[in-house]
């Protein structure tokens, strides 16, 4: 049995592929004691192809698994990948980014340490010129508890999946899988984990991972596709994770964890450059949960979209929708105002 399984879900991502495994060859726990399982969705160049059939032939704690389909998603990859996963502790790392060198062995020591169901640490942002120690509130304080309701401020952590580092047989115990066929499988996946873990640590001065953030045409990070698939992706995730809470009486908690994916997401709907029909649409589709945000709240926890908050209790889509409008007219002036003094 290896000590960690690492998942990576894969799709055209060739020139990112050989870096990644450079950083868990470069282990400080040793390439040895993990395992490393690649699932393709379907890819479409042959570069990509042929390093992963390579990858799986040099190494023998390596396999390389091939969808027969394009699922567009990256939950059923990480399932399959989470079915074959033969470690005592299994972790979920995207194609394009990177782990420190001692990332393993600090989190595979702590959390064995503290017998813990999963664990959590920190993470850098790269950026094409600097690199960036995500903040959080915890703002360096490191927790061990046997419930999230010892410290709610867990639900305030961003999902990032590539951070967290499970004990296999809680996540097959629990039946805790990925969403797939849609976004917001991360989130998902970390608040059925905090609602079900009876020990979970969090490092908060730890960096494990080093997430690459591109906005180069033809070169996206995901955190920069504004499309219409992608928004109503993360909607139909979000209504899961909302089923999820009824399913398991945690209703109560509905505002800890959806606070700030709104934002995000009403921000991504603000930043798009989609139509006022489809902005209609996608309002529509989410309006039932923003609207019982709203009525727990009274907001969004950002001033700027408190003009939402009438329409959104109304129904009035049309109404939302001028107002995102002119949200995102007032985000632009502001931005050119910044640029023009050399502030942004």
């Amino acid at each position: 049995m290896y000590k960690i399984s690492v998942v990576v879900a894969t799709y055209n991502s060739g020139d990112f592929l050989n870096g990644f495994l450079d950083s868990i060859m470069s282990q400080s726990l040793g390439f040895e004691d993990i395992e490393v399982i690649f699932v393709d969705d379907a890819s479409t160049d042959s570069y990509t192809l042929e390093l992963l059939h390579n990858f799986d032939e040099m190494y023998s704690n390596v396999l390389a698994v091939f969808l027969d389909e394009n699922s567009g998603f990256p939950g059923t990859g990480r399932n399959r990948g989470l079915d074959l996963a033969s470690g005592e502790y299994v972790i979920f790392a995207d194609h394009d980014d990177s782990y420190v060198e001692n990332a393993f062995e600090v989190m595979y020591n702590e959390i064995t340490k503290e017998n813990a169901d999963f664990l959590i640490t920190n993470f850098y942002k790269v950026y094409e010129n600097e690199s960036v120690k995500e903040k959080t509130v915890f703002n360096r304080e490191n927790i061990a508890v046997n419930s999230f309701r010892e410290d709610l401020r867990l639900f305030d952590i961003a999902p990032s999946i590539w951070t967290k580092l499970f004990k296999k047989d809680f996540l097959t115990e629990n039946n805790i899988r990925f969403l797939e066929g849609m976004l917001a499988e991360d989130l998902y996946v970390y608040v059925y984990a905090l609602l079900k873990s009876e020990r979970t640590v969090y490092l908060d001065d730890f960096y494990s991972y080093n997430y690459s953030i591109r906005d180069a045409d033809g070169n996206k990070s995901t955190i920069h596709i504004r499309n219409k698939k992608y928004l109503a992706s993360m909607v139909d995730g979000y209504f899961e994770i909302d089923n999820l809470l009824t399913k398991l009486n945690n209703e109560e908690f509905f505002s800890n964890i959806f606070k700030r994916h709104f934002v995000y997401w009403l921000t991504s709907l603000v930043a798009s450059d989609i139509s006022d029909t489809e902005k209609r649409e996608l309002v529509a589709a989410i309006n039932p949960l923003l609207r019982k945000q709203v009525n727990i709240t009274s907001d969004f926890d950002e001033r700027i979209y408190s003009p939402l908050t009438k329409p959104i209790l109304a129904g009035d889509y049309d109404e939302t929708v001028r107002k995102i409008t002119k949200i995102k007219k007032s985000r632009a002036r502001k931005d050119k105002i910044k640029s023009f003094f050399g502030l942004g």
